[in-house]
């Protein structure tokens, strides 16, 4: 099994990619379905949709964006 930093740098050798800069796009995918679920769980709370599996997405948002915090706390530059 590969490691993270294994995969990181095998997709970006066979994408052309550079990894030195992979914290922006982790984050970036991160906070992206953050949003997603942001959006799900305001909808939920607003009355607009009645499916209770959304009853806790503040949950998932609140993890996502904490995961954000420590990728950029945690990279290199």
């Amino acid at each position: 099994m590969f490691r993270r930093a294994e995969v990181v740098e095998y997709y970006c050798g066979r994408m052309g990619y550079s990894a030195t800069n992979w914290a922006f796009y982790e984050v970036y995918g991160l906070f992206r379905l953050a949003v997603i679920a942001q959006q799900i769980y305001y909808r939920y709370h607003k009355h607009q949709t009645r499916n209770p599996a959304f009853k806790r997405f503040w949950i998932a948002v609140n993890y996502l964006l904490w995961r954000c915090r420590r990728v950029i706390r945690n990279s290199p530059g």
